[in-house]
């Protein structure tokens, strides 16, 4: 089985966040920024209509990224992670950092204390653009229908694998129907969306795979139903 450490941190390493150049991208390819968000740094619980309204705040801004084109992944993390301080993450289409961090730090949770943001460079050939467009194609319908979606109306949940090898993982699970994104972070270390209801069914998926993948995370994650579809959509 994939060695799995208590802290995602051990294998994302903080130097990422310096001010190093972001990967090129293949021809094909995305070059992005992954923003996970962690607990933040308030300490005094947020009060019934403080928590509306910075949450509000939150779904909202991350609806005005995702229609301006900046945001292409988001959700929060599930029960099953590494590291308690992991809540959730966003793909921001742009690889420049301090555009990243920009962005990023419109939200009102951030704001307000309640979350953190750790950075790192992502490149990925899933169809990311394509997958968002479906998704605000579908608000948009609901809107118009008069029964607008709520946050995570429609969600399900899988499981990211972090790998310390991103090489040896794309060799060893390339074209395993499991797999619904690939993506190299920081230039060397894997990071793969599984097709998995949970952590312990995705151990069993890749333990005929353990001695190939070398030292590796498993988190549950939360997203959009539809990402089960991503392979098939063009870029």
């Amino acid at each position: 089985m994939p060695r799995c450490r208590r802290s995602l941190a051990a294998v994302l390493a903080f130097a990422a966040c310096q001010a190093t150049p972001a990967p090129e991208a293949p021809p094909g390819s995305l070059a992005c920024t992954l923003a996970i968000l962690k607990t933040g740094p308030r300490t005094e619980p947020l009060g019934k209509d403080e928590n509306a309204k910075v949450f509000g705040g939150h779904f909202a801004n991350m609806a005005r990224l995702a229609k301006e084109g900046h945001l292409l992944l988001a959700g929060p993390y599930g029960e099953h992670r590494s590291d308690p301080a992991l809540r959730g993450l966003f793909v921001l289409a742009t690889p420049d950092r301090a555009r990243a961090v920009q962005l990023a730090e419109s939200d009102p949770a951030f704001q307000a204390g309640v979350f953190r943001f750790e950075f790192h460079a992502l490149v990925t050939s899933a169809a990311l653009r394509a997958h968002i467009a479906e998704e605000l194609a579908l608000h948009e319908a609901a809107e118009r229908a008069g029964t607008p979606r709520k946050p995570g109306e429609g969600g399900r949940v899988y499981v990211l694998v972090t790998a310390a090898n991103g090489a040896a993982v794309e060799a060893t699970l390339a074209g395993n129907p499991a797999v619904l994104m690939h993506a190299r972070l920081d230039g060397t270390k894997g990071f793969v969306l599984l097709d998995s209801k949970d952590v312990a069914a995705a151990k069993v998926l890749l333990e005929p795979f353990a001695a190939k993948l070398g030292e590796c995370v498993l988190d549950e994650w939360f997203g959009s139903g539809s990402l089960v579809q991503l392979p098939q959509r063009k870029a």
